[in-house]
């Protein structure tokens, strides 16, 4: 992974945090009007103004960037996913830019349908970033990325940076994983309840807390060991516990 591609995962990472702290601010300020033609909806959005409409322009500029953003990045390292992260974008954006036509006058509604979507591409992120997560940096020509809140910078990965490539990248697919794991085992009747135990401490852990989570998943190992069921299902963590033990 080039300087240039690390700082557009460093953009994608900070800036969907930014994005989900905007919606539920700018959605309680908006209001609507029912329309005399109902064909083409029953309701249509008045104009912000004042501190809505600062919000509503922050929000619409930071996900229509942070889009364009990811998706150069799925149609480089994860090309098969590209086309569902934009269909989750264009069923999202009619929520951000406001020009959706409700059937109900409810903000919060649209606020769900908006997240809802964002949840789908937040997803998809997550596995992209635990795919690039494997490589490693190396120089390129210096680059920008246009963001109005988020630096850019060059060198190592800062202790900043990588617990917040651990929580939105890592995180998710471990736990995902891991449920895998247990159901697997739960299906072929494996007996030690100690690695159900470790296996749902790892899901219940803190993201923040990453020598914690590497620990357990150390002696998860370790116990798995114990029994040949365990030690054959749990090969499929493999790459995943590679990753977590270079952090």
């Amino acid at each position: 992974m080039d300087q240039k591609t690390f700082n557009k995962v460093r953009v994608a990472g900070l800036v969907i945090n930014e994005i989900e702290d905007l919606a539920p601010k700018m959605y309680p300020y908006v209001e609507f009007v029912k329309n005399e033609d109902e064909s083409e909806g029953k309701y249509s959005v008045t104009p912000l103004s004042g501190e809505g409409l600062e919000m509503h322009e922050m929000l619409q500029n930071k996900y229509q960037k942070w889009y364009a953003c990811v998706l150069e990045l799925l149609e480089q390292y994860y090309p098969e996913k590209a086309e569902e992260f934009t269909q989750a974008y264009e069923n999202a954006i009619p929520y951000v830019t406001l020009e959706c036509k409700p059937r109900v006058p409810n903000s919060c509604k649209m606020q769900f349908e908006f997240v809802k979507y964002l949840t789908a591409q937040k997803t998809i992120l997550s596995h992209l970033f635990s795919r690039i997560s494997t490589m490693e940096i190396t120089e390129s020509e210096p680059d920008t990325i246009e963001s109005e809140d988020v630096g850019i910078t060059g060198g190592e990965i800062s202790l900043e940076m990588k617990a917040l490539l651990f929580k939105q990248a890592i995180k998710p697919v471990l736990d995902e994983e891991i449920q895998k794991f247990m159901d697997k085992l739960a299906q072929e009747e494996c007996a030690l309840s100690e690695v159900t135990d470790l296996s749902e401490d790892i899901i219940a852990s803190d993201a923040a807390d990453i020598e914690q989570i590497k620990t357990k998943c150390a002696r998860l190992q370790q116990t798995c060991r114990k029994d040949a069921l365990c030690t054959e299902n749990i090969k499929q963590l493999a790459p995943l516990f590679n990753i977590i033990s270079r952090l």
